[in-house]
C-alpha cells in the first residue's frame, strides 16, 4: 500500500488484517461455498478482532475507527470470499442506520450484539416487483395505537434465512409519494406472521442464506421499534446506500486482487512453447490491464472513503467507486481465468469461486445501470448549480 494514500497506522492495520484473514479465515471459506453453510463461526472470529462494525464507537462494541478502516477490512474479507464479505458487511449497513437514526435504547439493545455476531441482522428492502426502484415498495406499516401492523413480501435478503432481526422498510403513508411516506422498523424473528417461503439456490454467494421470499402477515411491532422519524425512511435509505456502496466497492476489490496475484504467479511458473507465459504479450498485457484496473478501483474507493470520513456528500463518488469496482472485479477475475486456461476453470484454484461471486456485484446494491444513472444525475446537478 502506498504511503501517499494511507497513513503508517492504516498500512499496519491492513497488514495485520491480511495476515489474520490468510491464516484464520482462508482455510474455511471453501467449505462455506461447497456446503452452502452460513459462516457463523467465521463471523465470531471477525467479531473477536472487532472486524464487525469497524467504524462504529467502541462503547457500542464497534472498532472505533472510520470508513477507511471499514473498507480495508471488507477488502481483506473479499480477498478470501466475497460471500463472507457480504455476511460481514450486512451488519455495517444495518448499524449505519441504527447509529445515525436510532434511539439510544435501540443502539444499546442491538449494536453490541451485532458487533459480537450474536445478533444476525438482515435488510428487507427489495420485493418481488421492486428492486432498483426502491421508492415503489408495497409493504405497508399501518399504525394501530402503540403498534404498527406490517404486511408485505420481501426478497433477496442476505442473511435472511438465519436473521434474528430484520430491518424492514415499509410504506406508512400511502397518500403521499413513497419517498415521503416510507418508514423503517426493527422486526425480531419469531412472530408467527413471518414466513420464509424458500431460499434461492444462487450461482455465487453460497452460504449467504439469501431468502427468495419473506412474508410479513399481520406482524405487529411496537412504535418503539420504528427507526427514525415516521415517513423519513426513504432519505435515510439513500444516505445509507452511500456508505454501503463504499464498503461493497472494497469487498469487490478483494477477489480481483486475489485472482490477479494467482494469475501473475501462474504466468511466471507455467511454460508454453518453451518459455514462461509471462513472456507472451498476449498474457503480460492482460496483467498490465489487470493491475491498472485494480489500482484505479482502489483509488476511487479511497477517495470516496476519505470524503465520507470528512462528512462530505459522496453520492457521486460512492456510485463511481461501486460501479468501477464491480466491472473491474468481474473483468480481472475473468481474465485471470483466461490466463490460467483449463486449470482456472477447476476447483483446484479459488478463481472459479470468485468468478461466480463477483458477477453478483454488478447487480446488488444498485445495478451498474443504476450507478450510471446516479452518476450522470449528480454530474448534471453540479453543472446546473454552477450555472452551466
Amino acid at each position: 500500500m502506498s504511503s501517499l494514500f494511507y497513513s503508517e497506522g492504516e498500512r499496519q492495520y491492513a497488514k495485520e488484517a491480511r495476515g489474520f484473514f490468510e491464516e484464520e479465515i482462508a482455510p474455511h471459506v471453501q467449505s462455506m461455498d461447497r456446503r452452502n453453510q452460513y459462516p457463523f463461526d467465521l463471523l465470531k472470529k471477525l467479531a473477536h478482532r472487532h472486524y464487525i462494525g469497524v467504524r462504529f464507537p467502541s462503547r457500542y462494541g464497534g472498532g472505533g475507527k472510520d470508513m477507511i478502516h471499514e473498507a480495508i477490512i471488507n477488502e481483506e474479507a473479499g480477498a478470501q470470499s466475497y460471500a463472507l464479505a457480504c455476511a460481514r458487511s450486512v451488519p455495517h449497513h444495518v448499524m449505519d442506520i441504527l447509529y445515525q437514526h436510532g434511539s439510544e435504547e435501540q443502539m444499546q439493545r442491538y449494536l453490541p450484539g451485532i458487533c459480537k455476531a450474536e445478533i444476525i441482522v438482515s435488510e428487507c428492502i427489495s420485493e418481488p416487483e421492486t428492486g432498483s426502484d426502491a421508492a415503489r415498495i408495497k409493504t405497508r406499516g399501518t399504525r394501530d395505537g402503540d403498534t404498527y401492523v406490517i404486511n408485505g413480501e420481501k426478497r433477496f435478503m442476505a442473511s435472511g434465512g438465519v436473521a434474528d432481526v430484520f430491518l424492514v422498510f415499509a410504506i406508512t403513508n400511502p397518500d403521499v409519494h413513497p419517498t415521503q411516506g416510507m418508514s423503517i422498523f426493527l422486526v425480531p424473528k419469531g412472530d408467527p406472521g413471518i414466513v420464509t417461503s424458500e431460499e434461492f439456490d444462487t450461482l455465487g454467494w453460497r452460504g449467504l442464506r439469501i431468502v427468495s421470499e419473506l412474508v410479513f402477515n399481520q406482524v405487529r411491532v411496537p412504535v418503539q421499534n420504528r427507526v427514525g422519524e415516521e415517513n423519513r425512511g426513504f432519505p435515510i435509505l439513500m444516505e445509507m446506500l452511500n456508505a454501503e456502496r463504499i464498503v461493497v466497492a472494497a469487498g469487490l476489490l478483494g477477489p480481483a486482487r486475489t485472482c490477479y496475484e494467482i494469475a501473475v504467479r501462474y504466468s511466471t511458473q507455467r511454460h508454453a512453447f518453451h518459455r514462461p507465459l509471462r513472456q507472451f504479450e498476449a498474457i503480460s498485457f492482460k496483467v498490465a490491464d489487470m493491475a491498472t484496473k485494480i489500482e484505479a478501483a482502489r483509488l476511487l474507493r479511497i477517495k470516496a472513503g476519505r470524503m465520507f470520513d470528512q462528512g462530505e456528500n459522496v453520492t457521486r463518488e460512492a456510485a463511481m467507486a461501486k460501479l468501477f469496482s464491480a466491472e473491474a472485479s468481474f473483468w480481472v477475475v475473468s481474465e485471470a481465468m483466461q490466463i490460467m486456461g483449463g486449470i482456472g476453470f477447476t476447483t483446484k484454484f479459488p478463481v472459479e469461486r470468485h468468478f461466480r461471486d463477483v458477477r453478483g456485484g454488478m447487480i446488488a446494491v444498485g445495478t451498474n445501470e443504476i450507478m450510471r444513472l446516479v452518476i450522470q444525475r449528480e454530474v448534471y446537478n453540479q453543472i446546473s448549480k454552477e450555472g452551466g
